[in-house]
């Protein structure tokens, strides 16, 4: 690093800024002011100044040691390069909106004019079309695509003229025609006394007269709606309620399960009668297979008739009635299948609710047929061998186990050659 053209004085005392030369580079450094001694007085060493180059205009220059100075290289201003970023994209943005802008109204303009040549050519086509409909008298025709005409286009010429032109040539040619209307006979109401009317129907409630309190009431509702709207509601309430618990008692579910939910309309139903309604209706669809799902409906009678053994249906037969008549006909069917053992137990269900002769005799044949099954079979006789006579026939055992006694054996020994007599 050396220095140029700087020219120090030793009195100044403002900071001073010469130009350096560093690696190759022209920088400015600010020197610090203070009493400046010639370099022989310094007192820096050689390490300390060998950094430092002087010219002849910057002899004399002390910097202190106990100060330092600023000699780094002042910090330039970068260019500030997100600025242009920023204002080369908004430029960017706005050039687009721009041309998106012309490029919208190009497209609107171009669509109108198509759009006009498409109506004019309808107008067109539909004008000719209504003149020939006229020529051959269909009047209605040509009307309707000339008013067509001018709901598209207005302006279009003759198209005014002609539609009025069509017009009165309608109006010339039809004639009115007369229809006669004969009266429809109507029914003759009852004209009296809505006050009477309400009266007997209050005293047909409290004599649980459910069947007539509600002819009384839609009587008097033709008569007029309005007439103590809110006590003939309440009145409806009860009828329908009531008579609806009664015909599910008399077996007549869904004709119950019917008034109850009119019932409902008028007002809130009470446990009571959504009980009676959820039990006709949850033995309607247990017995719905009834002859077809024997097991199933058996199973559902067996639980049902315990908590309501009275529930009676349009056949006239209680739960528990139809769970012993159809344990009777499962029991037959099973017979038939030939699994008496089965059918055993679908009999014994029917007697446990009630005894009979009939039913006490299927018990009978199935319980035997069931035993005949189940009874082991019988031992084949064996084949008897003919033996010799004085001998006893072979029997399937012995008698006497037989004893293993020990047999003796007798060595007889030969000796061949000269004996002592023979000698």
């Amino acid at each position: 690093m050396s220095i140029e053209n700087s020219e120090i004085k030793p009195d100044d005392t403002a900071p001073v800024v010469v130009d350096t030369l560093h690696e190759g580079k022209t920088m400015q450094v600010r020197i610090a002011p203070g009493n400046t001694k010639p370099i022989a007085e310094n007192n820096l060493s050689m390490e300390e100044t060998q950094n430092i180059g002087f010219n002849e205009n910057t002899k004399g220059v002390e910097i202190p040691p106990s100060i330092n100075p600023p000699t780094q290289p002042l910090k330039g201003k970068k260019p500030n390069r997100w600025k242009w970023v920023f204002v080369g994209f908004i430029l960017l943005i706005a050039g687009g909106v721009i041309g998106g802008w012309f490029g919208y109204n190009r497209a609107i303009e171009a669509r109108m004019a198509e759009q006009q040549n498409n109506i004019a050519m309808v107008t067109t086509t539909q004008f000719q079309l209504a003149l020939q409909d006229q020529a051959e008298g269909r009047l209605e025709t040509a009307r309707k695509r000339l008013e067509y005409i001018v709901q598209l286009n207005p302006q279009f010429p003759g198209v005014t003229e002609k539609l009025s032109e069509v017009m009165m040539a309608q109006a010339v040619i039809s004639t009115p025609t007369v229809i006669a209307i004969e009266p429809t006979p109507v029914p003759t109401k009852d004209t009296r006394n809505t006050e009477e009317l309400f009266v007997q129907a209050r005293q047909q409630a409290a004599n649980n007269e459910w069947n007539n309190t509600i002819t009384t009431l839609d009587a008097l509702r033709q008569i007029d709606r309005s007439y103590r709207a809110i006590q003939i509601d309440g009145l409806y309430y009860i009828a329908l309620r009531n008579r609806g618990i009664a015909r599910i008692n008399s077996g007549l579910l869904e004709q119950g399960i019917y008034d109850i939910t009119m019932a409902g309309q008028y007002g809130p139903l009470d446990k009571d009668a959504v009980s009676y309604t959820q039990t006709a209706s949850y033995y309607i669809s247990g017995v719905a297979a009834w002859a077809v799902d024997w097991p199933r409906v058996l199973e559902f009678l067996a639980s049902f008739y315990a908590s309501a053994p009275g529930l009676r249906d349009a056949s006239g037969m209680s739960a528990a009635e139809r769970y012993r008549t159809g344990s009777i006909l499962y029991g037959d069917e099973l017979m038939n299948q030939e699994d008496p053992c089965s059918a055993l137990y679908q009999f014994q269900n029917a007697l446990t609710l009630s005894t009979d002769e009939v039913t006490q005799g299927k018990l009978t044949k199935a319980t035997n047929q069931c035993n005949a099954l189940n009874a082991p079979a019988e031992e084949e006789p064996t084949e008897v061998v003919p033996t010799d006579p004085g001998t006893e026939p072979p029997t399937g055992e012995p008698s006497e186990e037989p004893t293993l006694e020990p047999t003796l054996e007798t060595t007889v020994e030969v000796t061949i050659g000269p004996t002592s007599e023979g000698t």
